[in-house]
């Protein structure tokens, strides 16, 4: 994949003289680099060319148009997050096209890393509520991406079983879940007909897109906008950040409430998004094994065994403790 040279971006979105090379920060689905020059230090951001599509029914472009309007409203709201820097000749927004691949450019934030010590509960809780309400939809039921991970039990058995003709390490385990599986997807099918809390969201609420700086965390990369059920993302984010405890969970359900969100609409299935989460992970790693699919660039494919392996094993008790949280925060908010 194309890297351009420190001279090349810096002409690009007007940002001086460079002072040195390109120094690479992180891969995933997008390239990220520093660029310090004469004016300011810079975080420049290559995309991929295959990473659009999952959330719009078009290309990379069109993703970053849907991302990059939602992002330009959600700077106008106030939301704790990095402007971008428009570049001399747009080839859309914020991007400019070096070489047939799309750019964007933004002032370096100086930050450090989130550890496990930080309290961000009433930030994330209050920062999520603001999201929601930027652009809430009227539409009834959740977009397409949601139904990845159903498929028909008939897919299921046909993939378990040429796993145990292969004697892939997991395909015990495989037939023991299938009812869960089952019951699961059940439940995201219904939640996809009939969802009426969607809202467009950043969508990837991750450590790694969180930043800490002199005053507070700021949010950063919102290149995966979509549209969700705001419930069920704020159930999945605070899960995440809960670490799955009850306690740490709620506190930030109650911060997201206070600003405004309501969970209310999401009952027994606060969580069914974590779920979700998990079936497609599971249903993904599943064909990679079996030689259906190639493995994305970002799958450890030394783990890939392992990891159905895990999935499949943590599943039912999985399930059960979501369900247990839902409960115990469902009868709290009711109180």
């Amino acid at each position: 994949m194309y890297t351009p040279t420190a001279e090349v971006v810096a002409q690009a979105f007007d940002l001086g003289r460079p002072v040195g090379d390109l120094i690479h920060v992180r891969r995933g689905d997008t390239d990220t680099w520093r660029l310090n020059t004469a004016m300011g230090s810079y975080l420049i951001k290559g995309y991929w060319p295959d990473t659009g599509g999952q959330f719009t029914d078009g290309q990379l472009s069109d993703q970053l148009a849907i991302a990059m309007a939602f992002e330009c409203r959600a700077i106008e709201a106030g939301i704790d997050m990095p402007e971008p820097i428009p570049p001399i000749d747009p080839f859309a927004g914020w991007a400019t096209r070096i070489n047939e691949r799309l750019f964007r450019a933004y002032l370096w934030i100086d930050h450090r890393d989130l550890r496990p010590d930080d309290d961000i509960a009433d930030w994330l809780g209050r920062t999520m509520a603001q999201i929601h309400q930027i652009q809430p939809s009227s539409e009834i039921g959740l977009p397409d991406w949601w139904r990845a991970p159903i498929w028909p039990r008939t897919t299921w058995e046909e993939w378990f079983a040429e796993a145990q003709d292969r004697a892939k390490p997991w395909s015990n385990l495989a037939q023991e879940c299938l009812p869960y599986i089952l019951e699961m997807s059940a439940a995201i099918g219904e939640a996809c007909e009939h969802a009426q809390d969607c809202v467009t969201t950043h969508g990837d609420f991750k450590t790694h897109n969180m930043l800490m700086t002199q005053t507070g965390p700021v949010l950063v990369d919102w290149d995966s906008v979509r549209v969700d059920s705001a419930a069920l993302e704020a159930g999945r984010v605070a899960h995440i950040f809960g670490a799955a405890a009850l306690q740490p969970t709620r506190k930030i359900l109650n911060a997201y409430v206070a600003a405004g969100g309501d969970i209310t609409r999401a009952g027994q299935d606060l969580f069914l998004s974590v779920i979700r989460h998990d079936l497609h992970i599971l249903f993904e790693r599943i064909l990679v094994s079996l030689e259906r699919i190639p493995a994305a660039r970002w799958m450890d494919r030394d783990r890939i065994e392992q990891d159905i392996g895990e999935l499949l094993h943590d599943l039912p008790d999985r399930i059960q403790h979501l369900s247990y949280l839902a409960s115990q925060i469902a009868d709290t908010s009711s109180g």
